[in-house]
């Protein structure tokens, strides 16, 4: 009888064990999702243009905006690369070492 009742032990601190790494996955999962929605809010919402398309703007006529990158990431990165390489002249090479601070 002592076995079987050590095997119902172990399995009942499995389960417990599961439900505590879904409930930190799920958490995770939530702040993430949170992050990028609120990222996405300010960046449509502010003057109306979005991150990617304020890159490009940046990279035609203006230079790289450190505050802007902070907030918009990636999408405001590759926008102004976009942006940049559209003028004739730039490389690849200049585009890139213009978003260093």
């Amino acid at each position: 009888m002592k076995k079987y009742s050590h095997i119902i032990n172990n399995a009942s601190s499995i389960g417990s064990l599961d439900k505590k790494m879904m409930f930190v996955l799920f958490s995770v999962f939530l702040t993430t999702v949170v992050t990028v929605s609120a990222t996405t809010a300010y960046a449509s919402s502010s003057s109306g243009v979005n991150c990617f398309e304020r890159g490009i703007i940046d990279g035609k006529d203006h230079p790289f905006n450190q505050q802007t990158y902070s907030r918009c990431g990636g999408d405001y990165y590759e926008g102004f690369i976009k942006g940049c390489m559209s003028v004739d002249g730039n490389t690849m090479e200049g585009c890139e070492s213009s978003t260093d601070a």
